[in-house]
Parts: structure tokens; sequence; C-alpha cells
């Protein structure tokens, strides 16, 4: 065989298996919670085949709407290629919101919420007497304020260790996210939605999930506290033929 005949079939070989080699990985497009970084999902493993893709938080627009918003959010995911979804608490209502101009292969929700029936007293409290209205601006931009409301109410750890959680405090993203997720009402459930949910969320009350993977003794740090068993639930979520 001449040396050009040899080069056509080199190229050719290198073709097909480029056509037929491994294939990319899919996209698992993660939203944390409320003030939080997505550093919250670092100890969280993927299984082969999946790749892990940060979304962090905006600054909101003066009256911009949650689906604005979740639109923004949304611009660099490669809708040209299979992706997931993944949020964490207020994340997991911003992917929900994505879900009306998305279409994610599965949608992973972690420690939050999905239907009306799974909405807290608490929300629906602050919902009816407005409460972002009756709160001082200047509250929502205190950084000790929040970060103190978090580990004396709800998480059972020093402020400094809390303060490493919550980075995300501008005042017009805090207000605003308090109001969007107090006030925020599921239309219908997402389709191919998986629930992750630990027995003892603070937050988003175990006994209110329907049908939830359950990581017992977990809380509404599960993603941070609870890594080894979200990564397991995800690799046998993954694994669910579709």
């Amino acid at each position: 065989m001449n040396n050009h005949k040899k080069g056509f079939f080199n190229n050719l070989l290198q073709k097909v298996k480029s056509l037929f080699g491994k294939k990319k990985p899919i996209k698992v497009y993660f939203v944390s919670g409320m003030c939080n970084p997505c550093s919250v999902f670092d100890e969280i493993v993927l299984p082969e085949g999946y790749e892990k893709v940060y979304i962090e938080w905006l600054i909101p627009y003066e009256g911009e709407s949650l689906n604005d918003y979740a639109r923004r959010m949304a611009e660099d995911i490669d809708t040209a290629q299979p992706f997931v979804l993944a949020g964490y608490s207020f994340g997991a209502v911003i992917i929900q919101e994505m879900n009306k101009f998305l279409t994610p292969q599965r949608n992973i929700i972690m420690a939050s919420m999905k239907s009306s029936e799974e909405i807290p007293t608490l929300f629906k409290v602050a919902k009816r007497a407005h409460f972002v209205g009756f709160v001082p601006k200047s509250v929502f931009g205190a950084t000790k304020f929040v970060t103190n409301v978090f580990s004396r109410i709800l998480f059972d750890m020093p402020p400094e260790q809390v303060a490493a959680l919550m980075v995300h405090t501008d005042p017009v993203y805090v207000r605003w996210a308090v109001d969007q997720i107090t006030q925020w009402q599921p239309e219908s459930e997402s389709p191919n939605t998986y629930h992750i949910h630990g027995t003892k969320d603070q937050i988003f009350p175990y006994k209110q999930i329907k049908m939830p993977y359950t990581i017992e003794e977990a809380d509404h740090l599960m993603p941070v506290t609870h890594a080894r068993e979200v990564s397991r639930y995800l690799a046998e979520i993954f694994a669910i033929k579709q």
C-alpha cells in the first residue's frame, strides 16, 4: 500500500474511532441553597459518566420574577447535550422553575419541597403575614444577623462555621430570595424528579415529604454532612433506566 492510500485509511480509522469512542459525560448542573455557595456540593461524588457543573447565585434585578431569574441562571446550561438538574433547598425551587422552559433528563431535589403539601407551615405563616414587607431592608444586609439566625435557630454548629456556608448575603439578594421561597407555589411536579431528604430537616419537615430517598438523622445541611449517602443515592438514581 502506498503512502497516499495508507494516509487515507489512517484518517478514516480515526474518524470511525471518534464516532464510536468514549461518550461525553452528562453534565449535572447544581444550584445551591439560599445564601450558600456551590462548594456545599464539593464532597458529593458522581458516578462515572457524569460531570458536576456549578451555577452560582446572581443578584436579582429590581422586580425580577422567579421565572425570569431562573432563565438568567440557566443561560450557561448546554441544552444541545443531555443534562441533569440538581437543586438544594431554594436551589431546588429554581430548578423546578427551569423545568418550565428546559427538559432535563432528571431532576434531583435535595432538602426542599416539590408540592403544595410539602410547603412548611413557617413559609405559609410568613406569606400570610407579608413578612418581607415588615422587615427593614437594613436587616437583610446584616451578615451577622443572617448567620446568627441560621446558627442559633437551625444548625447545631458555631456561627463561624455557618458564616463559611453563608457567603451570598447581598441585601438585595437575601430579601428577594426570602420573599420568593415563602411565596412560591408549585404548579405541578416536574417529570423525572427524585427527592433526597433527611429525617431531621429543620426547615422542610420530613413527615410532609412524599416518597423521598431517605437519609436517617440528616438535617438541612445534608449535602455537607451526609455527602457519602447523597452520592450513593445519586448513583442509584442515575442507574434507573428511562
